[in-house]
């Protein structure tokens, strides 16, 4: 079986609010969940995306720390918003309870505005002890992380769901699924960049539309620009219930023909356990 590591999954104490684990009827234990999963699929680390932005949610911090020292594979993400950024003291307490980065969440002007203002000694820290921030966002907001990277250019950013392009029914031409990446295209001449092949249920028209072949020419331009080796695969546990099984998630790699079979064995776990080998 081979070694994989999973970029992007969430874990909440009662479950995720908007998806399957919130039907009537399902009562579920996130983190013994994808125990049980991680077993079967040969998962040896998964990092935990935190989300504290709605008030059913606002403790997750703090259940992330209880769930870390619990479970031999969870690499916990603390969720910052970015108008009320942390202190070198939190970060330090974070890194003390095994957290191995930030969780970022930028979907408007107001929050990318108030990225650019967090203070260079927050992002110095981050680039010194080689964590890793997990952002979800899409669009121009991408072009936001610019002057950032350009002091900082190694932190290590990892791009959710491919950046967010526009839903498809149909596979663009490469020339379209360019333009759509554009904002996060530019990013690749950082290195510290990388981008999650997750959330395709959310890039395809229908979202069970299972392998996703709407999406590929998105995967095809993010490998030329980015290669390989900067590209990483995430479940999306739990909210893919929805619409897939959990090893469709990365069971649609070996459909893509442009991809090799160690192709796949870099995206599905070399890459992010590398990444996670150099955390301090």
């Amino acid at each position: 079986m081979p070694k994989r590591a999973d970029a992007h999954i969430h874990l909440f104490r009662e479950g995720y609010r908007d998806a399957f684990t919130a039907r009537p009827g399902v009562s579920i234990d996130e983190a013994a969940c994808y125990e049980s999963l991680a077993a079967e699929h040969g998962i040896t680390a998964a990092l935990v995306v935190g989300y504290a932005a709605e008030p059913w949610a606002a403790q997750n911090n703090q259940f992330l720390a209880q769930v870390a020292p619990a479970h031999v594979w969870a690499r916990p993400m603390a969720y910052i918003d970015a108008a009320q950024p942390p202190t070198l003291e939190d970060l330090e307490s974070w890194r003390r309870q095994r957290f191995v980065g930030v969780s970022l969440y930028l979907f408007d002007e107001q929050a990318a505005a108030a990225l650019t203002r967090l203070p260079d000694d927050l992002w110095r820290w981050m680039a010194e002890h080689r964590w890793l921030l997990s952002v979800n966002s899409r669009g121009e907001h991408w072009r936001a992380w610019r002057p950032i990277l350009q002091r900082h250019g190694h932190l290590r950013i990892l791009v959710s769901h491919l950046g967010l392009p526009q839903r498809v029914a149909s596979p663009p031409s490469a020339a379209q699924a360019r333009q759509a990446l554009a904002s996060v295209l530019e990013l690749a001449e950082f290195p510290g960049v990388r981008v999650k092949l997750s959330g395709f249920y959310a890039l395809t028209d229908p979202g069970y539309a299972f392998p996703h072949e709407a999406a590929w020419p998105y995967v095809e331009a993010l490998r030329e620009r980015f290669s390989v080796d900067r590209l990483l695969w995430g479940s999306d546990f739990a909210p893919h219930l929805d619409w897939l099984s959990f090893p469709q998630t990365f069971g649609l790699f070996e459909r893509m023909p442009f991809l090799t079979a160690e192709d796949r064995q870099r995206i599905e776990g070399i890459n992010l356990t590398n990444l996670l080998e150099e955390v301090r």
